[in-house]
């Protein structure tokens, strides 16, 4: 190579390079300036939905499906990319503030309660779902269980802020109704994410010949969420000891976020199969509350701002996934099993609080909380056709539709009867739910 050839190379290279950077801070500054877009827009259209006397979430919800893929389809690709991470960092700080809003002695009130709405309400809701199926859409009972427990999943993008402000505004605390549905919902999805996970896999192994253990996978529900508790209690200890060290509030604010955002970094990097870092995130939080006492509701005023900006982005981002016409061939079929299949959530829901001593309107209202569907369903709804189960069109139109339907009602829902279904302030300390 001749010294003239050489030094066009170089500067053929040196060009691509600049171009290289030029390109990628353009692609930056288009992430930026909608981002700051949808927010401001996510904002108003949540303060217009209010006006109505109608939760912010639908807002935010309908104005992603308005201008994401299904409609105006105006957000730039590159900032579609990078949505999950956001719904990520929303959903973490959401659920590290429900679990820094349960205290002990609330835990000690909804123990049994809140381990029972964990399992009966999911598991035969999923169930409910694979029968039918069978019967309305000739799926195998494998087919009809993926789908199942895509859709039995409650959402806690939608349960868990309501909650919050319930405890906020101090309804339900009489019996810890709102920490009750929290604790419940959380290990709820790690249920539902497991079985659809496991048969799932059952049905890849008999497409591709291998043997899948179910007894294996069952076992390993009650495993991660033991491993989920004694992870956040570790952590927990852990941060106490080094929060200790240093005066600064943004500091301590910061650093237990932070490990937040690591545990489900970890997940989505590494896909552990027992480890549950959302479940791992809300103990950790309720750990950290009986811990530092008045410094952790510092952390929760500083987590609360993050939520406020959060919140705008997690919701139009759930809309950016549905997709409408994909539920038109089957809307009809659809309505009907979610009909069926929520009667018997609810039914779950109902058994699950035998023995308590809440009342006719505090158990209608627990089925009610329980009715939202949205993140897992937006995430998840497209997992079986990119996999090529047979159906995996019909599942994704079916959990899209479960979303535009229950993310609704279940936000109206809690917000008109909270007010008249539960107490207000702490009336019966001496209640307790066991």
């Amino acid at each position: 190579m001749t010294s003239t050839t050489f030094f066009v190379v170089e500067i053929i290279s040196f060009f691509n390079f600049i171009l290289g950077g030029l390109f990628m801070l353009i692609k930056f500054l288009i992430i930026i300036i909608s981002l700051i877009l949808i927010g401001i827009l996510a904002n108003y259209s949540g303060k217009l939905v209010e006006l109505i006397k109608l939760p912010p979430l639908i807002g935010m919800i309908l104005l992603g499906m308005f201008i994401g893929p299904s409609f105006l389809n105006i957000i730039p690709q590159p900032t579609l990319d990078i949505s999950p991470y956001i719904k990520d960092i929303a959903l973490v700080t959401v659920l590290f503030i429900g679990g820094l809003g349960i205290s002990i002695n609330q835990m000690k009130q909804i123990g049994r309660p809140a381990i029972l709405l964990s399992i009966i309400p999911a598991t035969l809701e999923g169930l409910t779902i694979a029968f039918l199926s069978m019967l309305l859409l000739n799926f195998t009972f494998i087919q009809g269980a993926i789908l199942g427990f895509i859709i039995a999943a409650v959402s806690p993008a939608v349960l868990v802020p309501s909650m919050v402000d319930l405890i906020k505004n101090k309804i339900g605390q009489d019996k810890a109704i709102p920490q009750m549905l929290l604790v419940g919902a959380s290990a709820d999805d790690t249920i539902a994410i497991t079985l659809f996970t496991t048969f799932l896999g059952i049905y890849l192994s008999n497409v591709n010949g291998k043997n899948i253990s179910i007894t294996k996978e069952l076992i390993s529900i009650p495993v991660t969420i033991l491993i989920s508790i004694f992870l956040g209690w570790i952590l927990s200890i852990l941060t106490k000891k080094i929060l200790s060290i240093f005066k600064s509030i943004n500091f301590k604010i910061c650093f237990s976020f932070l490990i937040c955002l690591l545990l489900r970094f970890v997940e989505n990097t590494f896909s552990l199969e027992l480890f549950n870092s959302l479940l791992t995130i809300m103990i950790y939080g309720f750990f950290l509350s009986a811990l530092l006492g008045d410094i952790a509701i510092k952390i929760q005023d500083g987590i609360n701002i993050v939520w406020k900006y959060g919140k705008l982005y997690l919701f139009a981002f759930v809309g950016m996934a549905i997709n409408p016409y994909l539920v038109g061939k089957y809307l009809w079929i659809g309505i009907l099993m979610l009909i069926i299949s929520l009667s018997i959530r609810s039914i779950g829901v109902l058994i699950s609080l035998i023995g308590t001593d809440l009342s006719f309107k505090e158990r209608i209202f627990c089925i009610i909380a329980y009715l939202p569907k949205a993140t897992v369903q937006s995430a998840k709804a497209g997992i079986p056709l990119k996999m090529g189960v047979a159906g995996g069109e019909i599942m994704q139109a079916l959990a899209i539709l479960s979303v535009l339907i229950t993310a609704p009602i279940g936000a109206i829902g809690i917000r008109l009867t909270s007010p008249i279904l539960l107490n207000q302030g702490v009336t019966n300390k001496k209640s307790q739910i066991i």
